[in-house]
């Protein structure tokens, strides 16, 4: 008889077929040896077992976040905060501050102006409806180039306002002449023409750093392992285990998720596909050429860390990639490469793919119509459904493209907390039919199509995502984005811990509470499949275990 290692007590939803409820789970070599009654369980004890009860607790298995953007919440964890500034002379105390413990000359780089994780509304948060300008921050900073980042619209919402000292100007060559290559980006100037130190960004995407400010201080190798050792913890008190990281990673991250994988510190199962820096075609073919025997089909890795195939981006602004090929290794807060490809150029980079047998990865956002003529077109060629492409952050759809893509085979990846509640509000216009497809979790799990959720980091909070699922109400209005588009709380449960193991062939090994399975447990305050509406938000991970080693709560 296999003497378990760890026996946990506690109502255990183990998410298998038949929805299986259990009242135990018993745990060997960091695999689940079974489940069933506290007095089944307890029989496989032996004198090293460990044995924690749970009461009024629901284990679950671990959440699979689909888009973490793990490491770019490090990376703000990096940087000194402003949360809770109400005026201007509130940051400039803040600025002050960190002034007086830097030494002379040093960057003091803080994080933007407004209330995190969204920054909305800022500035407008300040009593002066504006930030600090170059004069202002003089006068606590003059011997330090100071510079306040704007969020961009992955964090919150455009506009976004950035703010810089004299000094900080001076170094970066910003004069009363410099003009922006982006027509999204604003330089604030007083009477004289003179720049007030204050930027103004109005697109999604942050250009400033790479277009104008080549000075600032960029995130180094050692601060992005530092950025993910922090943000490991975070996500793992969210009761977060595995997360995909499909929309691509630049070079640098992924080594460092590896050196930590390489040493022993990764505590988190990470899944991860390479964002390139190709310049052109030529550049892509050569590239995929040398990859491909590392990144094809499952790619290179173990249970714990693993990297395959490769992040073609569709549509964007020319503009943007012409401002990052001037420095390919900026990636700012992202931690991914900026792609933007024309349809057209996508569909050449996604034939490359084919050839070299790499799986393609892609955020659709609203553009399913345009890519699923393109997928069809592909598969008339290659297997893209045996090497599991993925279309991931769906928005918009249709019945025809999602039946589409249940004959096509591919893996799909939704966003509902962007789409459905931090972003809702520009469809509000849409069709109240046509809004039932908005992020459409019910559609393809009920179309039998490979489907997982990821929370995006809006919040990084799965239960959150679930609950945006289940309600589909929009930030601003509360308004309710197509009733037809609910799901149940057991699919909503689904999608965000059994159904990412398909996303990385992994779901005969992880994602259930079953006998093999990997331990990995999320203990939750109480039954997610019991609550409804704003109840789900009101749920709390109280540990969380991956492998059978506990890395929160519980140690």
């Amino acid at each position: 008889m296999t003497r378990a290692d760890h026996i946990l007590l506690g109502q255990v939803l183990t998410l298998d077929d038949a929805g299986t409820r259990a009242e135990a789970v018993a745990i060997a070599g960091g695999r689940v040896v079974a489940t069933g009654s506290r007095q089944a369980m307890l029989e496989l004890r032996g004198p090293a077992t460990q044995v924690r009860d749970f009461p009024g607790a629901t284990l679950i298995p671990g959440f699979n976040d689909a888009h973490a953007h793990m490491d770019s919440i490090g990376t703000r964890q990096l940087r000194p905060s402003l949360e809770g500034a109400r005026g201007i002379e509130d940051v400039l105390a803040r600025i002050g501050a960190l002034a007086a413990r830097t030494p002379k000359g040093e960057w003091i780089v803080t994080l933007p102006v407004g209330d995190p994780p969204y920054y909305f509304e800022a500035p407008a948060t300040l009593r002066e409806g504006r930030l600090p300008n170059r004069h202002e921050l003089d006068r606590v900073a003059p011997d330090h180039p100071v510079y306040i980042p704007a969020p961009g619209g992955y964090w919150g919402q455009p506009p976004g306002y950035a703010a810089m000292n004299s000094l900080g100007l001076r170094l970066n060559g910003i004069t009363r002449d410099s003009a922006p290559a982006s027509p999204n980006t604003v330089i604030e100037k007083d009477a004289h023409g003179e720049p007030l130190g204050i930027f103004a960004e109005l697109g999604f995407v942050n250009v400033l750093e790479p277009d104008l400010l080549p000075a600032v201080p960029r995130f180094t190798y050692a601060q992005r392992r530092a950025g993910i050792a922090r943000a490991m913890d975070l996500y793992h008190r969210a009761g977060i285990t595995s997360i995909y990281e499909g929309h691509g990673s630049a070079p640098e991250v992924i080594a460092a998720y590896r050196e930590m994988w390489e040493r022993g510190d990764l505590t988190m199962r990470t899944a991860m596909t390479a964002s390139p820096r190709w310049r052109d075609a030529g550049e892509a073919a050569a590239a995929m050429r040398d990859w491909s025997p590392l990144l094809r089909g499952r790619g290179m890795g173990d249970a714990m860390f693993r990297v395959s195939g490769v992040f073609i981006a569709h549509g964007g602004d020319p503009c943007v990639r012409a401002i990052q090929h001037r420095e390919l290794d900026y990636m700012g807060w992202s931690g991914y490469v900026q792609q933007v490809n024309s349809t057209e150029e996508f569909e050449s980079l996604c034939e490359l793919a084919g050839q070299y047998d790499l799986r393609v990865h892609t955020v659709v956002s609203d553009k399913l119509d345009r890519i699923v003529p393109v997928m069809e077109r592909l598969a008339r060629r290659y297997p893209i459904g045996e090497r599991r492409w993925v279309l991931e952050h769906i928005s918009r759809s249709s019945p025809g493209d999602l039946a589409a893509l249940r004959r096509l085979g591919v893996a799909t990846t939704l966003i509902p907390a962007q789409y459905l509640w931090k972003h809702g509000r520009p469809f509000l216009r849409v069709d109240p039919q046509a809004l039932d497809y908005l992020s459409p979790a019910r559609q393809l799990s009920e179309l039998g199509v490979p489907v997982a959720a990821g929370t995006d980091s809006v919040p990084y909070d799965p239960l959150f995502c679930m609950w945006a699922m289940t309600t589909r109400r929009e930030r601003t209005t509360g308004q309710v984005m197509g009733r037809g588009g609910m799901v149940s709380n057991d699919v909503a449960l689904r999608l965000v811990t059994r159904a990412g193991a398909w996303l990385t062939f992994e779901e005969g090994e992880k994602g259930q509470l079953v006998s093999g399975h990997h331990a990995d447990i999320a203990v939750l305050s109480g039954d997610p499949l019991a609550v409804e509406g704003d109840a789900l938000r009101e749920l709390s991970c109280a540990a969380a275990m991956v492998g059978g080693r506990w890395v929160h709560g519980e140690r």
